[in-house]
């Protein structure tokens, strides 16, 4: 079978999936249960053996491109017997596929990423990802595709839960829910392999990181939750009820340079930003409406807060201001266009998108991460935390 083009189809990782269950006595694929929207929760098990058990997740944040690293992992542990001796590997295709119908990866640029007509991050409590609770009974309603989630951990018990993502600029990094030695020892190695550099900080990312483990290592963040209803994580869930190691795994899209910009000028940006957004939003049919508007409306809130602490700085922290502001921008432009507002008010609104990302795409230097990188990045993390340096020796004597 050929299976190695070099960036999968949308529905690529499903056909390898079906490909590899008919091909291989120890590759199953099963459709886990329906979300919200009816569409299947899918994974591909790979059996090497019972004295461990690892679930890894694709696609948690819908706007990130993490099923390619997905697509070539399931690849690995099919064909390479020494990755998956051991274990057995639960491969989640798609953690959010809602989230994924609403967008569409149509090139490697930040004007590409942030296309108003092919973009959607849900709110956070919208996100699988974060509908867990550690409070039982919950305090919300939890979503289909959470509710199938928490039942193939609950199922599987997992000792390990690898969870891909892309931040949009910064270095590589990775968090731990507890302290892990491999992890903490091969990180640097993983990342030289992959070509990337490693995060100097969370400020890069946008993740509030403290109490650095170990080069490009922090812990995973809000481990006792989210709000009055503690909501938080499906790591979070997994560490406090299965004592599952979670290893959340962080390769960037973009390469910025340097970002020298004053923390007051960064502020004042922030501020017009936000006054212009929000006059948008005043003009425009109720943010309810949509789930893109809801989006716009969870996170425009986020731009005063954040220019009270570039006010603070010396120097701003760079492209995550402008990440914030254009996920506003663009969540808007799209609620604008689905709700078949005033002509002069869609107008307005996807013009003022259009300016502030043509405004970022020219303060901005940047390069792309390839996804060859990104791909090393992800398995090189996964299989160091499993199988520790022998699996990186492994996984890379066949590349």
């Amino acid at each position: 079978m050929n299976h190695e083009p070099p960036r999968p189809a949308p529905n690529a990782l499903t056909r390898l999936a079906l490909d590899l269950d008919r091909a291989y006595p120890w590759c199953t694929y099963r459709i886990l249960g329906t979300t919200d929207g009816g569409r299947p929760l899918q994974a591909l098990t790979v059996r090497g053996g019972s004295d461990r058990t690892v679930v890894v997740l694709a696609g948690a944040h819908p706007d990130e491109d993490t099923t390619h690293s997905q697509f070539h992992l399931a690849l690995r542990l099919a064909a390479q017997p020494a990755l998956r001796t051991g274990s057995t590997w639960h491969l989640v295709l798609d953690a959010d596929p809602d989230g994924a119908a609403l967008n569409h990866f149509s090139g490697p640029s930040i004007a590409d990423h942030f296309d108003h007509r092919a973009f959607y991050r849900p709110p956070t409590d919208r996100q699988p990802l974060w509908g867990f609770t550690l409070q039982d009974p919950p305090g919300f309603a939890e979503s289909k595709s959470t509710l199938v989630l928490r039942a193939l951990l609950d199922e599987s018990r997992p000792d390990l839960l690898v969870d891909f993502h892309r931040c949009l600029s910064g270095g590589a990094y990775t968090l731990t829910t507890r302290p892990h030695a491999p992890t903490n020892a091969l990180t640097r190695l993983v990342a030289s392999r992959a070509g990337v550099s490693l995060a100097l900080s969370g400020d890069e990312g946008g993740d509030p990181l403290t109490d650095r483990l170990a080069p490009g290592v922090w812990p995973a963040p809000h481990d006792d939750g989210l709000g009055p209803d503690r909501r938080t994580s499906v790591w979070h869930y997994a560490a406090h009820h299965h004592a599952t190691l979670g290893v959340i795994v962080e390769a960037p899209n973009w390469i910025v340079g340097p970002d020298r910009e004053d923390g007051p000028k960064s502020a004042d940006r922030l501020r017009d930003a936000h006054a212009r957004l929000a006059a948008c939003a005043d003009s425009l049919p109720d943010l309810a409406l949509t789930l893109h508007g809801e989006a716009a409306r969870s996170r425009l809130g986020l731009l005063l807060p954040l220019a009270d602490q570039e006010d603070g700085r010396e120097h701003s922290i760079g492209p995550v201001t402008d990440w914030t502001i254009l996920r506003v921008s663009t969540a808007l432009a799209a609620h604008a266009v689905d709700t078949d507002g005033p002509e002069t008010a869609v107008e307005a609104t996807v013009d003022l998108h259009h300016h502030l990302l043509a405004s970022t795409t020219q303060r901005r230097r940047y390069r792309t991460v390839p996804p060859s990188s990104a791909v090393a990045y992800h398995l090189g993390a996964a299989i160091a935390a499993v199988h520790g340096a022998p699996g990186l020796t492994t996984l890379w004597n066949r590349q």
